[in-house]
């Protein structure tokens, strides 16, 4: 059930009326949740929500098991739990997810060197959600292992954390120590919180709707389409499709988490910003910690700082960027574009920690023409790795590495209306200030009437000027 569609609006609905007539009563309005919860991610595919309880099931066991061993003071068996954890999780995924892809490229090299080497064709449906939900239950269990929470004792509690409807297919990927907690305190409903949870939910679909979908049907599809596509479009070309698809992919990744977040405030929830003005951004760092902050801050604290992160000598240090970041190109799909993804931007992360190291007072000053270059350099950087994160295949983005030589061709035609969004778009996040907040704060100030007036104008509007059907967002696919 995609959250642009209308079956969504009224499943949001009656989960919103359950929920606050069950105000008072906790277990039956959580169980209602879990049971929401639950048929949502059904229908995307009903066969895997035994897999969502499995998951439940023993990463609750296992925090359990964790803490008690813990208190006993048995590091070794406790250490057997979390192990029980992570063997379960990273093997569901590994086999969901990446099984097929490396026996294919096993099976490849072997064939290289010699060996007639063959398997069964397995064609292994992906779970959807399954590369946020492991993560999030992972989080649990690692954080009781190290003593930063200790586990909760209601089974429904925990299944709750882990199947929440409005985050549960991708994400902001949730810590069980900043959701658990809103379980216990008995929630409050307030005109402003839904008039805020209202216009975040608005928000989201303007950027769905108006900036990523126009994009994609219009510009991104058919510059990206195969190799033959891109090779017609030149330096020019190439350059346009790649502002583009920046702006498609913040437009419905952000617009997502958007909807998410407006989502859970209506049922009295708080869930962590996943974006924050990130091509505004002067430098990497900044940008990892604007755009989808819940996974590179999941990733810096469970992976990147485990391996001793910045401690000891400067090629510790880059050998931890780089094997952090090739497991983020990993965790996005089983393909070797994103693992060359991920490798790149390690790499250019690393380049820039040298590069300050040489520059006398570790960088440069705060002053505007160096922000701006800062700003001008962090974009291409990274707008350049989302054509590797777009191409289909290595052809592709060959291709368009090829084409960015190649100046003798004319800027395609394009509609006016591409232009348009290309403006709107990367003028509205790149204002100064906060736009965002100070549009929420004047609509929570609005009177309910006119409130309700110009949401249903805005959702007339957008589903008059967005193509027909309903795009999936991008991120259903990891």
């Amino acid at each position: 059930m995609a959250f642009n569609s209308f079956e969504y609006a009224l499943f949001l609905w009656a989960a919103f009326v359950l929920f606050w007539t069950l105000q008072r009563r906790k277990s039956l309005r959580h169980s209602m949740l879990l049971v929401a919860s639950y048929w949502f991610y059904a229908q995307a595919d009903w066969r895997f929500v035994a897999l969502l309880a499995l998951s439940s099931v023993v990463d609750y066991a296992a925090g359990l098991g964790v803490q008690r061993a813990r208190d006993e003071g048995a590091p070794k068996r406790a250490r057997g739990w979390l192990a029980l954890s992570l063997v379960a999780n990273l093997g569901l995924l590994g086999w969901f997810k990446y099984f097929g892809f490396f026996a294919a490229e096993f099976g490849a090299l072997f064939g290289r060197l010699g060996f007639n080497v063959s398997g069964p064709a397995l064609d292994i449906a992906l779970p959807v959600g399954i590369s946020f939900y492991t993560f999030q239950t992972l989080s649990y269990t690692l954080d009781i292992h190290a003593g930063r929470m200790r586990p909760i004792k209601s089974l429904l509690d925990f299944s709750l954390y882990v199947s929440f409807f409005p985050q549960l297919v991708a994400g902001p990927i949730v810590r069980a120590r900043d959701f658990l907690p809103q379980l216990v305190v008995p929630p409050t409903l307030t005109s402003a919180q839904i008039s805020s949870g209202l216009f975040q939910i608005l928000r989201g679909l303007a950027k769905k709707l108006l900036i990523a979908d126009l994009l994609g049907v219009h510009l991104v599809d058919g510059a990206f389409a195969n190799a033959e596509a891109m090779g017609e479009r030149g330096a020019l070309g190439v350059l346009i499709a790649t502002y583009g698809y920046a702006l498609q992919l913040y437009g419905d990744f952000a617009g997502y988490s958007d909807i998410a977040i407006g989502s859970a405030r209506l049922l009295g929830f708080e869930l962590p910003k996943n974006f924050d003005a990130p091509f505004k951004s002067r430098s990497l760092e900044d940008f990892w910690s604007r755009w989808h902050i819940s996974m590179s801050s999941w990733f810096m604290d469970y992976v990147y700082i485990q391996m001793g992160g910045s401690r000891g000598s400067w090629w510790k240090s880059s050998r931890n960027v780089l094997v952090a970041w090739g497991l983020v190109g990993l965790w996005h799909g089983a393909a070797w574009t994103f693992v060359l993804w991920g490798v790149y931007h390690g790499a250019w992360l690393v380049i820039v920690r040298l590069v300050r190291k040489l520059i006398p007072g570790g960088g440069f000053p705060d002053r505007l023409p160096f922000n701006l270059l800062g700003g001008l350099f962090t974009f291409h950087v990274v707008a350049f790795s989302m054509v590797l994160f777009r191409c289909p295949d290595m052809e592709t983005f060959w291709t368009a590495c090829r084409q960015l030589a190649d100046w003798s061709k004319p800027l395609p035609t394009l509609p006016w209306q591409v232009w348009t969004l290309l403006a709107v778009g990367y003028g509205t996040h790149l204002w100064p200030g906060d736009l965002a907040g100070q549009l929420e704060r004047r609509f929570v100030a609005t009177p309910a009437f006119a409130q309700g007036v110009f949401l249903a104008a805005s959702i007339v509007f957008f589903f008059l000027v967005t193509p027909p059907g309903t795009a999936p967002f991008i991120y259903f696919q990891f």
